[in-house]
Formats: structure tokens, sequence, C-alpha cells
């Protein structure tokens, strides 16, 4: 083993530690975001008080949007690390670095070892990716299940290896419990159209592997059927409502036009936006592949990227954390694409002169909307719009002085730039988080509520699901005019008296007979108290919120 060889491994040993830090260190750092942390925190809280592992709860209340699997890792987490926001965060991110790791083996297996490594940095340092991995959500741990599902199908395919098959059925098992039929669904899609366009016949035969076909019932169906005896309407509402009415309606009123993820994908692939674009140029890996091997990757890749991008497009359900199984098949093309670069000593498609403009314009237009256009003190969030636009920048500029000389050896000096510099542009989000943990959480509000809260007063909330209180009061929280997504829940005989309008509400606050912490936005207020009188013994205010007690003698 050469000098040079070990310098190499050293470099892309400290890149994946720092990016390992830039994951898991500072988790902890910021109040649970509304709406979905607190959410998807709780359920695995309120597991682990009541032992209850089978129907997931929210609210103490029944809760079947989602299946289980993340609320059994967030329980797991809190058991380890204690009921903190470090551990609501660690499993999802854990999901997404391991996610980085698979596709970089992919990648590796296929384009070659320094293209792997490339690949798994480009995953792990996209600005989608990172902040669905660093927030607590379904779609990372899916992300991740469909990755190795994927992966392991498209390598146990070139190997002629069939037991790579049972990795597969297992994974779209992990992936069905993690975030529903999708997890079939995307992965069916994309084996057919790689068949199809391949026109690999046999292949339909490999994948109908009877011994992954039965693992997949092994580790899928024992949850089904549990929660489903415990609750007889579990399958309609699940299967149903939350999977074909959700896709097919506007049950949910998530409706976007279909053009709505497509912006998303070169914001969401930065600071690698100009690699991004260079795949189009006719010298890319993509126009241009090397050999027949590397054309049938390629239309696996693109296979996998378009299935899960029209699905999407096409739901008329569409949030912006849905895409992000699009990325590490993306990582790939853009790392061989990079890969190629190098081993050619030559930049092609304009790559570094996309990503300077693009990264200028964003900064730019980042900065401008720091200083005039947000509600956040400028003095709070220039600084981290600035290091963000420094990261996202430094990169491509220092590649471009770099590769002056166009040996090999520079160019591969630049991707380490490139890596480093993504590595600044990641972690300076870190401060966004920070921001956002003061404005969408309700951590502030829960511990006013903790310091003042008498044992036998309850916690109300008008007009609105703050999702976090419970979390951080480990108590449950009358909804007052307002049921939401608990609407299924609130019908069951445990939601009985939990969710009250305001005309039902209104006496019992009025009365000596029971206590009250009432938190309500300031802008409501006249609309649970329309004559004006609040009638509260002690007002707290706390930003948008105030925090209202009617302790009478």
């Amino acid at each position: 083993m050469d000098a040079s060889y070990k310098k190499k491994k050293l470099i892309v040993l400290a890149i994946a530690a720092l990016i390992l830090m830039v994951y898991f260190v500072p988790l902890g750092g910021h109040g649970l975001l509304e709406p979905d942390e607190g959410r998807y925190s709780e359920i695995p809280r309120e597991m682990v008080e009541t032992g209850d592992f089978v129907t997931p709860r929210l609210n103490y209340v029944k809760y079947f949007e989602k299946p289980v699997l993340l609320y059994w890792m967030n329980a797991a987490s809190f058991m380890a690390f204690g009921e903190n926001e470090f551990a609501a965060r660690f499993p999802t991110a854990l999901s997404g670095v391991l996610g980085a790791l698979i596709t970089a083996l992919l990648c590796a297996s296929v384009f070659g070892k320094r293209a792997g490594a490339i690949a798994g940095a480009v995953t792990a340092l996209s600005l989608l990716y990172f902040a669905i991995g660093t927030i607590t959500l379904t779609d990372m741990p899916l992300s991740f299940f469909l990755t190795a599902a994927l992966s392991a199908f498209y390598y146990g395919h070139i190997k002629n290896d069939k037991r790579w098959f049972l990795a597969f059925y297992a994974s779209a098992a992990l992936g069905l419990l993690a975030k529903g039929l999708i997890a079939i669904v995307l992965p069916g899609g994309i084996v057919f159209w790689y068949i199809i366009f391949t026109k690999k016949w046999r292949l339909i035969l490999d994948a109908l592997y009877l011994p992954g076909i039965a693992l997949f019932f092994v580790i899928a169906f024992p949850w089904f059927y549990m929660v489903s005896r415990e609750n007889p309407d579990f399958l309609y509402f699940f299967f149903v409502r939350e999977h074909f009415l959700r896709y097919a309606t506007k049950i949910h009123s998530r409706y976007e036009p279909f053009w709505f993820f497509i912006p998303m994908i070169p914001v969401g692939l930065m600071p690698w936006t100009g690699f991004f674009f260079s795949l189009f140029s006719r010298e890319s890996v993509l126009r241009s592949p090397a050999d027949k091997d590397k054309k049938d990757a390629n239309i696996y890749l693109l296979s996998w990227f378009t299935v899960i991008f029209v699905f999407f497009s096409l739901s008329s359900s569409k949030l912006i954390p849905y895409i992000v199984p699009c990325f590490p098949p993306l990582a790939i093309l853009i790392a061989s694409d990079i890969d190629r670069m190098i081993e050619r000593g030559k930049w092609h498609g304009k790559a570094l002169i996309f990503s300077i403009v693009s990264g200028g314009l964003f900064s730019v237009a980042l900065i401008i909307y720091t200083l005039i256009g947000g509600r956040v003190d400028p003095a709070d969030t220039l600084p981290s719009a600035l290091a963000i636009s420094a990261g996202l920048l430094a990169g491509p500029v220092m590649a471009l002085f770099i590769t002056r000389k166009g040996s090999r050896n520079a160019y591969e000096k630049a991707v380490t730039a490139l890596c480093l510099s993504a590595v600044v542009y990641i972690a300076a989000h870190y401060g966004v988080y920070d921001i956002m943990g003061k404005t969408r959480s309700t951590k502030g509000i829960s511990e006013v509520i903790m310091k003042e809260k008498l044992p036998d007063e309850t916690i109300a909330v008008y007009g609105e699901i703050l999702q976090g209180i419970p979390f951080y009061t480990k108590q449950r929280v009358m909804l007052i005019e307002s049921m939401g997504e608990l609407e299924f829940g609130a019908a069951k005989p445990e939601g009985k008296g939990w969710f009250p309008t305001a005309e039902e509400f209104l006496p019992e606050w009025k009365s000596k007979d029971r206590k009250f912490v009432l938190v309500i936005k300031k802008e409501r207020l006249n609309g649970l108290f329309e004559d004006g009188r609040t009638y509260e013994t002690k007002k707290i205010e706390h930003d948008d919120y105030l925090i209202l007690f009617n302790r009478r003698p």
C-alpha cells in the first residue's frame, strides 16, 4: 500500500468522520419542531409509558395514519438515551447515514471505489437529504429501506446471486412497516421498468424468489395481524383512507400541481446542483456510458429516480419530504460523473460554473430575505446566512483555482475541497434549526407550563394541535375546537371529554369545579371569548401565545 493511497484513504475517513459529527453531535440542540417532530416523539413516548407497542396512540387516542416502525425505533432510542430531542432524532439520523453508506457501496460496486466514496458524500451532504435526515419523520427510514432494497436487488442481479434478494425482500418488509404500501409499489415499479427497458425477461422469474417472499411475510405480517386483531377498524382506515384516498383525492388538503417537485430536485441537491446539470452534457456518464454494463446501471438508476418522482408527482397529496428516496440514485450518477471528470482531468458540462451561478443566486436571495423578509431579527439570522453562502460558494471557486494545472491529482484535491465546503454548508444549517427551535417549537411554552402548573390542573389548547406539549409535559392535553388528524381517535371512548367545542369548554372554564392551563394564540383570543372577558386569574405571555389560568377559590 503506497503512501498516496494511504493519504487518500485518510482523507475519505476524515470526511466520513465530519459527516458523522454533522449528523449526530448537534441533534439535541434545539426544540422539537411543530407539528411532525412533536407527533413522532409523543407516540413512542406513550408506548414506553403504557407498555403497549402494538396500538399507536397520540395524545392518548388511537392514531393509525402511519405504521409502527419509526415509533419502535424512537421508543428504543428513548429507553437508551432518555426522552429528549437527541433521542427523538437519532433513529432518523442513523437511517440517513446508513442510507448514504449503502449508496456509496452500491456505487463502488458498479463504478469503482472512488466514485463510491464521492456518492456517499454527495448523498449525505445534499440539502434536502440532510434536512429530512435530521428531523424525526417517517420519510428517511423509508428512504433508507428503499435504498437498501433496491441496492440489494441490483447487486444480486449483477452478481447472479439470489441470496441478495433476501435482503431485498427484508428491506421492503421493513419499509412497509416504516411508511406503508409504497415500500412495495415503488420497488416493484422500478424493477418492472428496468426489465422493460433492458429486456431482461429472466429477471422476472429471478425476482419472484420464494425464500425472499416468505421472509417478507415473516417480518411484515405479525404487527399488521396484532393491530388488526385489537382494532378491527384499522385495516379500512390504514389501507383505504390513508393509502388509496390520500393518493387519489384531496382528503388531506395537501394538493400541489404536477410540477411541484421539479424545482425541489436542483434546490434539494445543493451544493451539488451544478453537477446535476452536467449530467445532461454529451460527455457525461449518463449520455456516454463506458460500456453496456454501465448503460444498464444507468437505466436502473434512472428507473429508480423516475418511478419515485412521477409516482409522487401524480399524487393528489404532496409534501416535500416524499421525494427524498429520489436522491440516492441521483447521487450515484453525479458521483460517477465526477469520477469521470477526475479520470479525464477535465470539468465538463460547465459543472463548476453552474455551481457558482446557482450558489450565488441562492446566496443573494437568502441574504436579502434575511435582511428584509424574515420575521426574525437579522442579527440572529445573518451569521447563518453568511456561513451557508460561504459553504455553498467556497468549494466550486476553490475547485476552479486548484484545477488550473489540469492533472488528475489536482482534480482529486478539488473534489476534496468540494466535499469539505459541503460539510461547512450543511453544518451551517444548524443555525437555521436553532432559530426554528425557538419559533416553531412548543418547548418554551411547555417549560412555562411545567413551572407554573399545579398538579390538579388540566392543560388545554384552543384552535390547534400543538404536538410537542404532551411530549414535554408528559401529560394529556385537552383540544378545544381542534381534532385534525386525531378525529379518528377522538371518536373512540378514550376521546370522550377531551375534544370539546368552545361552547362545551367555556362553562367548565368559568366554573370552580375544574382548573385549567389554557394555551391560546393571541390572535385567536376573540374567537373563544367573544364577549372579550377571559375570566383568567393569571396570564403569562410567551411570543405569539397566551397561557391563562382559572384558579378560582
